[in-house]
């Protein structure tokens, strides 16, 4: 009897392929709740080609939230904040958080973890935390005024 693999991998696949339409969905429901303050203008976003991963930096009731969602990895990322005209990036690590759907991520203020270093455009880049962590996708970036 021959047995055909592309019936056995149709479970897999789907599985893969709810995951990456649930994770995007949750990012798509996010994003419609951004309400821009006047001194933060609307951030930016990023998700894999593949749908392993989305980082953002949006503004939520007020406050500029870093995220990354993610069902490909869990443990630790690191997070840098580079500041408006370049400088030294502030970094910080953060466990990822048992998420929907079998999803895992951070969602965090960036006020509360990282300096204000005036206005501009800040970039936000995320790695895994893992030896020779490479960094996930472009930055992201949002900007502050006054």
């Amino acid at each position: 009897m021959v047995s055909d693999s592309r019936a056995s991998d149709q479970p897999r696949r789907y599985g893969l392929e709810m995951s990456r339409r649930l994770l995007l969905a949750a990012l798509a429901g996010l994003a419609g709740t951004v309400a821009v303050p006047a001194s933060a203008a609307a951030a930016s976003g990023f998700c894999s080609p593949t749908g392993d991963y989305c980082t953002s930096a949006v503004v939520r009731q007020g406050a500029v939230r870093l995220a990354l969602t993610t069902f490909s990895f869990t443990g630790k990322v690191r997070v840098c904040v580079a500041p408006p005209g370049g400088g030294t990036p502030d970094c910080r690590r953060f466990t990822l958080q048992n998420g929907p759907a079998g999803t895992f991520g951070i969602d965090v203020r960036w006020s509360a973890h990282f300096p204000r270093r005036g206005p501009g455009t800040y970039r936000v880049s995320f790695a895994p935390d893992a030896a020779g962590g490479q960094k996930l996708g472009p930055s992201v970036s949002f900007r502050r005024k006054g």
